[in-house]
């Protein structure tokens, strides 16, 4: 049995609208921003060094966003050549600047800067879910 839509490929693939990225990437800079914001509690150097980690994850994810999201349609060869190509220059670009910061910033504490990255990436995840 087929049923008209499922598995045509003539059938358009669905659209996401861009509120389905901004939120995404809304949820990660409030999260670093709040991470840094309590971080200063504990000092200067835990806050600034997760900010850093927090744009070690952010910068990319929004590159990979702004060469990604325009190339939602109907041509699935376009858009899977242009998120393979992202996902590359993402992973290049977030060992750039991890590699930038641990060469010139001066102290840094390591583990906060982790701790920004993983916040970003995983609260990111998060805005997929939740409405904000």
């Amino acid at each position: 049995m087929h049923v008209k839509g499922l598995g045509d490929e003539n059938t358009p693939m669905a659209v996401p609208n861009g509120g389905f990225i901004r939120r995404g990437l809304r949820v990660q800079s409030i999260a670093a921003l709040l991470l840094a914001g309590g971080l200063l509690l504990i000092g200067p150097v835990a806050a600034y060094s997760s900010m850093f980690g927090s744009l070690a994850a952010f910068i990319p994810a929004l590159f990979f966003a702004l060469i990604v999201a325009p190339k939602f349609g109907p041509d699935s060869a376009a858009f899977l050549r242009a998120a393979v190509i992202a996902e590359v220059a993402k992973i290049v670009l977030t060992a750039l600047i991890c590699v930038a910061v641990f060469i010139w910033v001066k102290p840094l504490a390591a583990g906060w800067f982790f701790t920004g990255m993983a916040v970003v990436i995983f609260s990111g995840r998060l805005g997929l879910f939740f409405r904000v």
